[in-house]
């Protein structure tokens, strides 16, 4: 599958895979990926810290929610508004869930913030966390970083696959099935032919008269043995049918077969210029939905014990305009998730009155107007690329964080919690 076969499949199936990308360096892995499966989740559009993990209760211009007097909802240490899904969600997680507060993205651009917390820098030229990540654990596999929404623009370590749509994956997975309940000929035909035709190269392989584009041909289908093999066991592990979040479906199911380390996926709807209650109404739920989704369903196939999700927006937003919508802000939040996590159940960083920017002691984890640092995505970024252990000494890819702002966001005994509230 890391050779000509999953190029041919795809390019039929309308899923796009440069034929370099297929090349493993020496150093690739090989076998069936085992490892800690990173996914990103871009909530696009610009999420609103106040409907999210930094509620506003007290503050009427905020929220509308402020204004009827409804209170924020506790979950642990972690504070949420009440919209949406929100309760249920963070009930449900929030022992696995670290909220980062106060994170300034130093711009109000929807592209250039999805492009900065996609790779912690507002620079061109960065590796996306996913791209890092696929880098590093999942060279030579077929399909290393999945990617649907967001930034996905390669720096030229690895380049993305689109997560393919039920159809294109059931085609290139199952290249026989002409549906879920019938194939194109028998399987039992196919598989004496294909029993033949191997045995055929074999015999070939043998013999000392061949010419060498003969040879190499040979030498080539029967090293894509391991591809049809791998295949076979990517069909096994494909349903009938797929869930109604069907990319999030087949990107597990891309993990649990061992063909990839790292999906990056969005959930829309934030940009609510006016009426963000309606907007959200739709969009929160989709988003926490999404999020539970993920959890529950590697749980099944037993890869919740695998996973890291990171959830994060190109900013934030302001206070309620004169339409009930808000506008572009460069302050928000984000959060990670693990399974049983040591540093879960809590809130650090925060942002003072408005969502404005605050100083956070890079040692004690609080309030410091003095000495401490705005928390900016290169922050946050430093200290993934350490917890993930896909440090990179490559300088064209420093994100430039001083030793002095490394933020240690994995200490469980550091938080912020909410002191503006």
């Amino acid at each position: 599958m890391q050779r000509r076969e999953l190029l041919k499949l795809a390019s039929a199936c309308g899923v796009v895979i440069p034929s370099w990308a297929l090349l493993a360096p020496a150093s690739a892995q090989t076998g069936s990926y085992t490892g800690r499966i990173l996914v990103n989740i871009h909530a696009s559009g610009g999420l609103d810290q106040s409907s999210w993990t930094d509620p506003r209760e007290k503050d009427a211009t905020l929220n509308t929610y402020a204004a009827a007097g409804t209170p924020a909802g506790i979950a642990g240490n972690i504070r949420y508004a009440p919209m949406g899904n929100n309760k249920a969600f963070f009930d449900a997680h929030f022992s696995q869930i670290l909220a980062i507060n106060g994170v300034h993205s130093e711009t109000n651009s929807h592209d250039v913030g999805t492009r900065a917390h996609a790779t912690g820098r507002l620079d061109t030229g960065y590796p996306t966390l996913s791209e890092l990540f696929a880098y590093t654990y999942g060279r030579g596999m077929p399909m290393p970083w999945l990617n649907r929404g967001g930034f996905g623009t390669s720096a030229g370590l690895v380049p993305p696959t689109p997560v393919p749509d039920a159809n294109a994956w059931r085609g290139m997975t199952q290249p026989n099935a002409a549906s879920a309940s019938n194939d194109f000929m028998k399987q039992a035909d196919l598989t004496r032919t294909q029993v033949a035709r191997a045995e055929r190269m074999k015999a070939l392989q043998v013999r000392g008269d061949l010419l060498p584009r003969s040879k190499v041909a040979v030498e080539e289908f029967l090293g894509a043995a391991d591809s049809r093999a791998l295949l076979q066991r990517v069909s096994q592990l494909t349903p009938a049918t797929f869930d109604a979040f069907t990319q999030a479906h087949i990107a597990l199911i891309a993990a649990q077969a061992g063909i990839t380390s790292t999906v990056q996926l969005a959930s829309g709807g934030f940009d609510a210029h006016s009426d963000i209650d309606a907007s959200y109404a739709n969009a929160l739920p989709r988003l926490t939905n999404l999020l539970d989704y993920l959890w529950q369903k590697s749980a099944d196939l037993g890869l919740s014990a695998r996973l890291f999700v990171r959830v994060y927006s190109e900013f934030g937003r302001t206070a309620l305009n004169t339409g009930n919508g808000k506008d572009h802000w460069e302050v928000g939040s984000q959060i990670l998730m693990e399974a049983n996590p040591t540093w879960g159940n809590r809130a650090f960083g925060a942002s003072g009155p408005k969502h404005t920017q605050q100083k956070i002691n890079v040692t004690s984890g609080a309030v410091d107007p003095a000495a401490g640092i705005v928390i900016k995505p290169r922050h946050i970024h430093a200290a993934l690329r350490k917890y993930l252990n896909i440090e990179t000494a490559d300088p064209r890819f420093n994100l430039k964080v001083p030793a002095n702002e490394m933020f240690d966001f994995f200490n469980p005994a550091l938080a912020t919690g909410y002191p503006n509230l």
